[in-house]
């Protein structure tokens, strides 16, 4: 059976797109320390603020950008590159024509992070009409880090049940115990794509490594398995086809 790809579905390598990455050389760091940890392919999902600028202008950026990284990078053993964007929700975004654009390349995935706030029926009806009405797969952005803003919200969990996948930060499962209630809901099912979230080589460095030897340790290979065909089958690698770049 053909090995699956290790991928890290969130990171902020791009230079100069956010507040990640904030040169080339940091970039191409970060790219070879996850090559020796074994990531295959890092999804670039550069912030995108609809408040901020057109996605014309995110999309120009970022091809910039990707064209300037893979030319520093020419001859390197560091992991394929998927651009991506991951999309701060905004009022509005469920009738956005421009929203396509913004998936993981080849695919019709949405990396989104909700609002730092207690969510309403309004995400809710919002996130239902992206998957049922757009039929995009939208992917839920470290679904942990919004659980403080949402104790006694229903629409929390209510919003996990639609057709949506979630991602945790590697960072999250990591401590000893606030990791056990992100390493449970991977256990159940009920997490299904871990991310670094990277944005540099100290404070918020590449540690999927980490995570996944410990949710391996706790939950056996098969999680990781399991992490790995969900990945593979989202960017279009399980039949062989590649989304993947690599210049």
């Amino acid at each position: 059976m053909k090995k699956l790809p290790v991928i890290d579905f969130h990171t902020h390598i791009l230079p100069h797109m956010d507040d990640g990455s904030r040169n080339t050389e940091m970039s191409l760091d970060m790219l070879r320390e996850m090559k020796e940890s074994g990531v295959d392919i890092a999804v670039a999902t550069s912030h995108y603020y609809h408040r901020n600028e057109s996605v014309d202008r995110f999309l120009a950026r970022r091809e910039e950008m990707l064209s300037h990284l893979f030319e520093k990078a020419a001859g390197e053993q560091i992991p394929a590159v998927i651009p991506g964007a991951e999309v701060a929700f905004y009022f509005g975004i469920e009738e956005e024509k421009e929203l396509d654009r913004l998936c993981i390349a080849g695919t019709r995935a949405l990396l989104l992070e909700m609002p730092f706030a207690s969510w309403t029926s309004y995400e809710l009806n919002a996130v239902s009409s992206l998957c049922y009405d757009r039929k995009l797969t939208v992917i839920l952005a470290h679904y942990e880090r919004f659980a403080e803003f949402q104790k006694e919200n229903k629409y929390y969990s209510e919003l996990a049940k639609l057709p949506v996948l979630i991602q945790i930060n590697a960072a999250s499962v990591l401590p000893l115990f606030s990791g056990r209630r992100w390493i449970k809901m991977f256990g159940e099912g009920q997490a299904h794509l871990l991310g670094s979230d990277a944005h540099n080589m100290s404070s918020r460095a590449p540690n999927l490594s980490k995570a996944r030897a410990l949710l391996g340790k706790k939950l056996g290979e098969e999680a990781l398995v399991k992490i790995d065909e969900t990945g593979a089958k989202l960017l279009g690698l399980a039949g062989g086809s590649a989304a993947e770049r690599k210049e």
